[in-house]
């Protein structure tokens, strides 16, 4: 059955200098549907021995939010103001107080007294504003911050280039496979970093820093577009979506699954024409296949906004992971499977099938299924035989496994 994923919670910053307009900045958030609020320390411009008692104002006014105090350091991309503070001693005074839901502790300033059993929680954070760590270091420093006993690890990264975001959300995936149950928050930062905000629930992470007005880091998505995000991929909707080679039947048994489900029937491939006033051959020849199958993923996102329907994928819909992530997160993902030779028969008189041009042979159509086949049995949640087959014996089988 269909993979669950855990809407990730919504976190605004309070980055106001004085005590009544961080006061008056958490009676406007306390209005707003985000699950948490971080207080950031390093731009209070009041005295210390002002904190506890504002940490204690705030955690009142937000009423059931909650509340996450952080002191960043300038190295750790803070303000030079927090370095005013005493990092140490203030961790240990909000610590004692016990009021805070999380206190943010950067990794490589860790003080041993957090060892403490307490109602608040750490969270163990590293930020590296220069690059995006490899891999393993990602992990290895998510997993550090489980080893020392934080409540929750956190990493975030500046990326130079759009293969970085895609190193950041392999690497919390992995984290999430190796510690399931071990809470993690990791992003890339800047404009670059978009994707990692607005979809690192699908891979693992907990929770994501939109801002409301002026942003506390580069990149920051406003809280009402991440909310509006979270809402269509987070739906609880229930699609039952079709992927497989072109020729494979999506169509055809879409159209019989609309028919015995009484559900609404959606192309893809059908939608970004309407969307684009032109045919998927036209688009790909002006516009090449990369801004095709950006469509495509920007196109799931609707799938929040529509009734659990029956979903027709385009043929390589499947071959991104973000997309494959969030249809997992939609619903069914239904692999249709059939021989290259059944395929050919389908689809040799074809006109739009852009990939196929002058390449219309069983000989091809094997060679790019196969390497298309990892993806696809990656991708299915439930997988399906239609040779031989009539079409309403496969939308039974597709029925009896997926309601």
């Amino acid at each position: 059955m269909g993979i669950t994923m855990n809407r990730p919670k919504i976190c605004v910053p309070i980055i106001a200098p004085m005590r009544d307009s961080i006061l008056n900045q958490a009676r406007e958030y306390a209005g707003l549907s985000a699950d948490m609020v971080e207080w950031r320390v390093d731009f209070y411009a009041g005295y210390e021995k002002e904190l506890p008692s504002i940490v204690e104002e705030l955690k009142v006014l937000l009423k059931d939010k909650e509340l996450l105090v952080t002191l960043r350091s300038e190295a750790e991309g803070g303000e030079p103001n927090g370095g005013r503070f005493h990092y140490e001693k203030l961790l240990g005074t909000l610590l004692e107080q016990d009021v805070a839901d999380y206190i943010d502790v950067e990794l490589d300033r860790m003080p041993e007294l957090v060892q403490q059993k307490r109602h608040t929680k750490l969270i163990g954070s590293y930020h590296n504003f220069q690059a995006t760590p490899k891999e393993d270091e990602i992990i290895a420093k998510l997993t550090e911050a489980k080893e020392r006993g934080c409540d929750i690890g956190k990493l975030a990264c500046m990326p130079s280039a759009e293969e970085e975001v895609d190193i950041l959300l392999r690497a919390t995936a992995k984290m999430k496979e190796m510690y399931p149950q071990y809470p993690i928050i990791t992003m890339s930062m800047g404009k670059l970093g978009e994707k990692s905000r607005l979809y690192g629930g699908l891979y693992g992470s907990g929770v994501s820093f939109g801002c409301v007005g002026e942003g506390s880091a580069p990149g920051q998505i406003p809280f009402e577009k991440l909310k509006e995000t979270f809402d269509k991929i987070y739906s609880g909707k229930r699609h039952i979506a079709l992927i497989g080679f072109m020729g494979v039947g999506k169509s055809t048994i879409s159209k019989e699954l609309k028919y015995l489900s009484n559900r609404p029937e959606v192309d893809t491939d059908a939608w970004i024409e309407e969307k684009e006033g032109r045919r998927i051959s036209d688009i790909f020849a002006a516009e090449g296949e990369e801004y095709f199958r950006q469509q495509e993923t920007a196109m799931i996102d609707e799938l929040g906004t529509m009734k659990a329907s029956i979903v027709s994928c385009g043929g390589g819909m499947a071959l991104r992971e973000m997309n494959v992530r969030k249809l997992q997160a939609l619903g069914e993902v239904v692999l249709l499977t059939a021989r290259p030779e059944t395929i050919f028969e389908r689809v040799r008189y074809s006109t739009n099938r852009p990939i196929l041009n002058g390449n219309m042979n069983v000989e091809f159509i094997s060679e790019l299924m196969e390497k298309r086949r990892p993806f696809y049995e990656k991708a299915a949640t439930v997988t399906i035989r239609t040779d031989g087959r009539r079409v309403d014996e496969i939308a039974k089988e597709i029925l009896e496994k997926c309601c």
